[in-house]
């Protein structure tokens, strides 16, 4: 029993001298020369409802508190992401909702590491599929922002989405410190 108590300090203090020592280890910052193109923004999509009937066996299996005639499911559609560089994609994907049920928010979150210099950027975010895209609150069916950006080394340029203004915008160049 003595034993076991003598074993279990040890540990425990053999652990608090290691966590102490390597908090000391001194931390390596990215000294990368480059420049990043950073795209964040968070969005509510357009969203979709698909409904259909229920059969009178389907109604019969439910409980009688959940009988209805039709059933309906709602889901966020999706937009397509592409991002081209001096021409060249870059970036080409889907931004799907987050969600069990593809019905939260869509977000976008991407870097793209460059070497310093003046580059044609071309972003564009466009729905995917039919849907309400009228809908003043969702975001708008398509979406682009065209510019020539120079970067400096460890220079960042944010392409974000504004809600209000219902396009994408650059938020300036910022330098990492």
């Amino acid at each position: 029993m003595i034993a076991r108590v003598i074993v279990g300090t040890l540990v425990a203090l053999a652990g608090t001298a290691s966590l102490a020592a390597l908090s000391h280890v001194p931390w390596a910052e990215d000294t990368a020369d480059h420049a990043l193109l950073r795209l964040a923004w968070r969005t509510r999509g357009v969203q979709v409802d698909e409904c259909r009937r229920l059969s009178p066996a389907e109604i019969a299996a439910l409980p009688a508190h959940m009988r209805r005639e039709e059933v309906c499911e709602g889901r966020v559609l999706p937009y397509g992401l592409e991002v081209r560089l001096d021409g060249a994609v870059v970036i080409d994907d889907t931004v799907r909702a987050a969600g069990a049920r593809a019905d939260r928010p869509l977000y976008v979150n991407r870097e793209i590491a460059l070497e310093p210099g003046t580059y044609h950027v071309d972003v564009r975010f466009r729905l995917l599929g039919a849907g309400n895209a009228n809908d003043e609150t969702a975001t708008p069916a398509s979406l682009t922002f065209t510019a020539t950006l120079t970067l400096a080394r460890k220079e960042i340029a944010l392409v974000t989405n504004d809600a209000d203004a219902r396009a994408l915008v650059l938020r300036g160049h910022g330098v990492v410190p």
